[in-house]
């Protein structure tokens, strides 16, 4: 009974003199009150000063981040169409036309395009899809982050995903 009254009286006073109580002591007279809302206000007086006096780095890491994956980013916007998933990237590109360099199949018989921008692609599903190098293709976005492969010679569209 006495340690309870002691702890109730440690937490009273802790707004009013938390500055000049260590942290770790501070989280502990937390971590030892049974209310939960007398507890979460306890956590919640050491944070703000805490704050107060620097601010937490968990806040400047994904600002961070963020500044890295910019840097990262491909310069032209068609170098990175597709890979959109992968990174924060500007989805100013709605479509992009390019030309087939070569074409292979997976042992899943799903069709793997090379274009001459370097970008490589795989078919989604195993769809017939008539495609030969040299052929000019267009890449559109799709619904919810999906690409679709079309040409102008036919009204035939495949489900694509890029891989490089």
């Amino acid at each position: 009974m006495k340690n309870l009254v002691a702890v109730a009286i440690a937490l009273l006073s802790l707004p009013l003199s938390a500055s000049s109580i260590p942290p770790e002591q501070a989280l502990e007279l937390c971590r030892a009150e049974q209310n939960a809302l007398r507890r979460l206000t306890c956590y919640d007086s050491i944070q703000t000063e805490l704050g107060q006096a620097n601010t937490s780095p968990a806040r400047t890491l994904p600002a961070q981040a963020a500044a890295q994956a910019k840097a990262a980013a491909p310069a032209k916007p068609a170098d990175a169409f597709g890979m959109e998933h992968k990174q924060n990237i500007d989805n100013s590109t709605e479509e992009l036309d390019v030309m087939v360099k070569s074409v292979s199949y997976s042992p899943r018989k799903e069709l793997i395009v090379e274009f001459d921008n370097g970008q490589r692609w795989r078919q989604i599903g195993t769809d017939y899809y008539s495609i030969k190098e040299g052929q000019q293709h267009r890449i559109k976005r799709g619904a919810l982050n999906s690409f679709l492969l079309a040409n102008d010679n036919n009204n035939r569209t495949i489900r694509i995903r890029r891989e490089q």
